[in-house]
């Protein structure tokens, strides 16, 4: 490969949105009707099973109501007290405040002394929940404030990797979290998901210095708004695992992540011999300086290309467990550490260039602000 020559790249509200609280909220306006992910379907598996999620800032939740999927803003249509007050639970829809009651289309069925407050049937009040649109890929549950039909369908959103996250998210089991409050913009934390040159500086502990990708044994790959990167060369390798996926015969092979925006990242990565692993994680944004990471991890739902060898079958046993007992806080460590650098930065976001200079191992940076540009525009 050709060595690539490093360029300014001019980054849109860059670093405005940093240290801005008007450009922020302009910039959460606009995201607010782009698919962005909520959670997993693990979570309501049962009637009456909520949780809570954001969308561009905005508290949201999705409950399972009669089979379906429901999502509403999270904020009584009375006084906008917040209906859903912990990260998940089962129950009616009802106002903690007084006492309304929504159906699972979010209309109110049930007003306490109603007719002597305000002289109305709930019928006649035609206060409903603020809803959100949702749509599932496999197990994961994506929303947006908008219409259905007022833009692509998740399906035509995710492109090539829809197969792909619908095979990747076959968890038998519910994903286990790990989360934490990151002191730092929502993008600059997903920046640091999105390059391969700071590996060997800043995850030489966890990680160890395996030194730089070669990218002329590994790939980039560009698909509407979203990247990915698999450590291997085939630049049809996205389309043969998108159809693999979809058939159901891809086993599992290579370390390949994902990057969906505005704010996912799923990687498949090898923890050991042939054992491999999900990880997704998401920058959820709450302020300018302010972001939560949520993490998820799973073992990954593929057999493996190779069979594992005899030694590691006869550790299974006793390396399984432990595994599963050091695997959040592995998981934890290497974010950790990312975590830190975006908090350094951000110590200094009134400072930061408006024109990075990136480089070849960057480059899904530089693609990723340009569909942040892309959707600055288009909203």
């Amino acid at each position: 490969m050709k060595p690539q020559v490093p360029t300014p790249s001019p980054f849109t509200n860059w670093p405005d949105t940093l240290i801005d609280p008007a450009r922020f909220r302009d910039e959460q306006t606009r995201l607010a009707c782009v698919w962005t992910f909520l959670g997993f379907t693990h979570d309501v598996a049962k009637d009456g099973d909520w949780f809570r999620a954001t969308i561009a800032t905005r508290s949201v939740f999705v409950q399972r109501l009669d089979d379906q999927l429901r999502g509403f803003e999270n904020r009584c249509a009375h006084r906008s007290f917040p209906l859903r007050n912990a990260d998940r639970g089962n129950g009616p829809i009802v106002c903690g405040f007084h006492h309304w009651r929504y159906d699972k289309n979010g209309e109110v069925v049930d007003v306490p002394q109603g007719s002597a407050f305000l002289g109305l049937s709930p019928g006649e009040l035609a206060a409903r929940l603020n809803p959100i649109e949702i749509d599932t890929c496999g197990s994961l549950i994506f929303g947006r404030f908008a219409s259905p039909g007022s833009g692509p369908s998740l399906r035509l959103y995710l492109g090539e990797s829809f197969d792909i996250l619908a095979a990747i998210s076959d968890a038998s089991t519910r994903p286990k979290l790990v989360t934490r409050t990151v002191e730092a913009n929502w993008r600059l934390c997903f920046h640091a998901n999105v390059e391969d040159y700071h590996g060997p500086v800043i995850h030489a502990r966890t990680l160890g210095r395996t030194g730089y990708p070669r990218l002329d044994r590994s790939h980039y790959f560009r698909f509407g708004w979203h990247s990915a990167f698999f450590s291997n060369p085939d630049p049809d390798a996205l389309t043969s695992m998108a159809a693999d996926c979809r058939n159901g015969t891809w086993r599992s092979s290579n370390y390949r992540v994902l990057q969906i925006f505005p704010d996912l990242t799923v990687s498949h990565v090898r923890v050991h011999w042939e054992n491999w692993m999900i990880v997704v994680v998401q920058y959820a944004p709450v302020s300018p300086s302010r972001s939560i990471m949520r993490a998820w991890h799973y073992p990954a739902p593929f057999p493996t290309r190779r069979p594992p060898a005899w030694y590691d079958l006869m550790t299974r046993p006793l390396a399984n467990p432990l595994r599963k007992l050091l695997m959040p806080y592995f998981v934890k460590m290497v974010l950790d550490e990312d975590n830190a650098v975006c908090e350094r930065q951000q110590s200094i976001a009134q400072q930061l260039s408006p024109a990075p200079i990136l480089g070849a191992l960057e480059e899904r940076l530089a693609w990723y602000e340009e569909a942040y540009a892309e959707a600055m525009r288009a909203s």
